[in-house]
This record gives C-alpha cells, structure tokens and sequence, in this order.
C-alpha cells in the first residue's frame, strides 16, 4: 500500500504510467465539473499543478484556447508523459516543485490543483509560492476528492476550517461547493 501511495506522490514506472491512466479517467470529470465554478472570463496565463500525464492541462488548453497553459509536476516521469501526449499550442510542461516555483511574481490569472494538493509536502510553504505567482484579481481553483482531505488534511476537512486556513496565510476562499463525493474550492488574494 505505501508503495501505491508514493507512486500517487511521484508517478514513475509502469505502475505510475499506468496510475496516470487511470486517473484520467476518474479525476478529469472533476476537473471538468470544477471549472464551471468560475466566472466566465478569459484568464491569459494559467498554470496547472500536479498534472499527472497532462490530461488536465490540455483540457484547460482546449476550454482556454486564447491562454498559455503551463503544466507542472515534481515527477519527471508525469512531465515526460505529458509531454509525450500533448503538444499543443499554447501548452507547456515543466518538471517543478510546488513550494519552489520559479514563475515571476503576479503571473498567472489562474492557477489549478486537482486531485493534489494534499499531497504536497509542505502545504502552507506551497499556498504561500501559489499567492506569489497569482496576480491580484487571479484566482486558485482546487478540486478533489473528500475522502482525501479527511484522511490526509483531516484539520482543513470542514470549510470553515479551510477558510481559517487561508486567512491567516493572507488567502479567502470565494466559493464552496461539496458533490456527493468531491469538494472544490475558489480562492483569491486578500
């Protein structure tokens, strides 16, 4: 079990290669669904983070086609597949630590993290990179399963948790919503 869970972490491998696969299937419809949680506006840069084999971010190159995606995960072997899949204009993959992002201040109109950031080592160093590289009026959407956040962030598991959370990091959470078995969250700046 330890096993399958480091290669949810750092996808190497067939057994990662093929975790990626899967996930695709399971965690895209998430995305998909997460997204309509945004105001219908065009967002210029987005960066997407934990992209697994990159399904995720040429999904948000498709639904953005006027916008430079970035990709990123700390897995070379996720960035090499990615970039194996999907070469589109407009979309580029980097291999990336989360709490060490190399990206400008106020880059990026929109930042994604699906099905990953309870994975993250150091939560708040990575939420503090994300404020850094999110412009002023950007926005952060998570999306992920519940079950998640109650077995891995069981102390962020309620909204009002969360949203605690992310004030005292100078973050406030936008919008909530709980499917029957995901939650999403928008967030911005204070």
């Amino acid at each position: 079990m330890k096993y399958l869970i480091n290669q949810s972490k750092h996808p190497s491998g067939f057994v990662g290669r093929s975790m990626m696969r899967i996930w695709n299937k399971a965690y895209l419809p998430m995305a998909q669904r997460a997204l309509s949680m945004l105001p219908k506006k065009s967002y210029r840069h987005i960066l997407d983070i934990g992209v697994g084999n990159g399904a995720s971010t040429a999904y948000l190159g498709h639904h953005f086609p006027n916008s430079q995606v970035k990709g990123m995960d700390i897995s070379t072997e996720a960035i090499s597949q990615a970039q194996q899949h999907y070469q589109l204009e407009g979309v580029t993959f980097e291999v990336m630590d989360v709490s060490q992002l190399s990206y400008p201040d106020d880059r990026f109109d929109l930042v994604c993290a699906f099905q990953t950031h309870f994975h993250w080592p150091n939560l708040t160093q990575a939420m503090l990179e994300i404020k850094r590289v999110l412009t002023n009026d950007g926005l952060f959407l998570i999306a992920c399963e519940q079950s998640k956040i109650n077995y891995y962030l069981p102390d962020l598991k309620e909204r009002d948790a969360f949203a605690n959370y992310l004030n005292e990091i100078g973050l406030r959470l936008l919008d909530y919503q709980k499917q029957t078995a995901w939650v999403g969250y928008v967030i911005a700046k204070q």
